[in-house]
């Protein structure tokens, strides 16, 4: 069986909150307004970690750092908020955030 190899990991993890840094996020000026298009280069202002979704991670461990940059690949709406699939190639994650958990770079 011969497969060809994909770069870009396939599976999906979802933001869970750390009480600590949700109170450093705010004080940031973070608010949930801000917008982001489909290729936009972003920086992480929150910790992502594993709840479950994430496969072959521990629940808990973190996916995704503070600081971390990363793109966006889509945007959806889901009972009024906008959430965005965000690649982080560094991390080889891909993970699902709402626009006030990061902050639009300059690409690199």
């Amino acid at each position: 069986m011969n497969r060809e190899h994909n770069s870009r990991p396939a599976a999906t993890g979802r933001v869970v909150h750390v009480a600590s840094h949700y109170y450093e996020v705010r004080a940031a000026g973070a608010n949930g307004n801000r917008s982001f298009a489909t290729g936009d280069a972003v920086r992480s202002l929150t910790h992502v970690k594993n709840d479950g979704i994430y496969p072959h991670k521990r629940i808990g461990e973190i996916l995704v750092h503070p600081g971390d940059a990363g793109h966006v690949h889509e945007s959806w709406s889901f009972l009024g908020e906008v959430y965005y699939t965000v690649e982080f190639a560094q991390r080889m994650a891909v993970v699902i955030m709402r626009g006030k958990e990061m902050e639009k770079t300059a690409a690199g």
